[in-house]
């Protein structure tokens, strides 16, 4: 019996080494450094759509007016936004979603404190292009722009009313983009009808129909974008007035040289020396004709040479008067002297057959 408690003792001892043998040493934990565990954990997806948030609410706050409205605190909302974005390019996660997570709710904050005051500015906004366009008779010469105007300035007024401000200051924003589409319409029909009135049209074809064509667009924008119809009739606008410019130039460059030929054969027959104040005067404003002509206003400048041109062709006809009394006066003068010349002669003749050798001595 003892020596069977004797093996199960050595059986024992026996598994109790093996037990031991096979366990592997003990090894101690890595140490993690608390701030790059934090960043492991914040993902660049996640980062990205924060900055997402921020730039949005950056821009509604911008849009809305608050860099004007607030001025420092916008600028204190942008500079945690600015370091923000410094640490997102660097890969700084940690830094980089504190300092995001403060611009957001800056932004959104200046956003409405903004709203009301931008709907209002709005408002006075867009009470002054109403006075524009009317002041361009648009009432008449772009009545469909001018109605679509009146009816966003109305439902933009309702919504100021209705406290809805970030939606009156959007409202508002397309009422004024309507109501100057249809004053830069009203102003380029205008210059239209001048260049038809003119027959400039035929001197830069391209431009004409391309103004025409700006205008249709414009049309049939106006309703659902006005700030396209806005753009739209400006192009109509500039197009129109290039072609009027060219008009004016040709019309500009011929009277400069009528202007001219009659400064010319004025000087030829010696006006300036004349008739030296009346040409004085006509090359004066032949002298403003040239500097506006230099300045592109041709307008200005074919109305300049056609006064020149009358004044020299005055002056021109004054002292050819004078010129041809003075050679009529110096024709006469010689014809006068040639006469004396004769009758002293023949006086000679007379006197010499009187008093001629041996006159004397009959």
């Amino acid at each position: 019996m003892k020596l069977k408690n004797l093996a199960i003792a050595a059986l024992a001892a026996v598994m109790l080494f093996a037990g031991c043998a096979s366990k592997p040493p003990a090894v101690d934990e890595p140490i993690i450094d608390e701030p790059v565990a934090q960043q492991v954990q914040i993902s660049q997806a996640e980062l990205s759509d924060l900055h997402a948030r921020v730039v949005a609410a950056r821009k509604d706050a911008f849009d809305l007016g608050a860099k004007d409205f607030f001025p420092e605190d916008y600028a204190a909302a942008d500079a945690r936004y600015t370091a923000g974005k410094a640490a997102l390019d660097a890969d700084g996660r940690e830094v980089a979603k504190a300092e995001l997570e403060a611009a957001l709710p800056l932004f959104q904050a200046l956003a409405e404190r903004s709203a009301g005051l931008a709907a209002q500015k709005g408002k006075e906004n867009t009470a002054a292009a109403r006075d524009r366009a009317i002041d361009s008779d648009a009432q008449l010469r772009s009545a469909d722009a001018f109605s679509a105007a009146e009816t966003l300035n109305e439902q933009a007024d309702a919504a100021l009313a209705a406290g809805k401000n970030r939606e009156a200051a959007e409202l508002y924003r397309k009422a004024i983009f309507a109501y100057d589409a249809a004053e830069k319409r009203s102003r380029a029909l205008v210059v239209k009808e001048n260049i038809d009135w003119y027959d400039y049209g035929q001197y830069d074809a391209g431009n004409y129909t391309l103004a025409g064509e700006k205008i249709a667009l414009a049309d049939g924008l106006i309703a659902g974008d006005p700030e396209g119809a806005n753009d739209a009739n400006a192009e109509a606008l500039l197009r129109y007035n290039l072609v009027l410019k060219k008009g004016w130039e040709l019309n500009a460059g011929s009277k400069r040289r009528l202007a001219e030929g009659y400064k010319k054969d004025s000087e030829a027959i010696k006006a300036q020396v004349a008739v030296r104040s009346e040409f004085a005067q006509a090359n004066a404003v032949w002298n403003e004709a040239l500097q506006a002509y230099a300045a592109e206003n041709y307008e200005e400048a074919s109305d300049l040479f056609s006064e020149a041109e009358e004044l020299f062709k005055a002056v021109y006809e004054v002292a050819a008067s004078k010129r041809a009394n003075a050679e009529a006066a110096i024709k006469a003068a010689a014809e006068r002297a040639e006469r004396s010349g004769a009758i002293a002669i023949e006086g000679d003749l007379i006197i010499g057959s009187d008093t001629g050798p041996g006159a004397g001595n009959q």
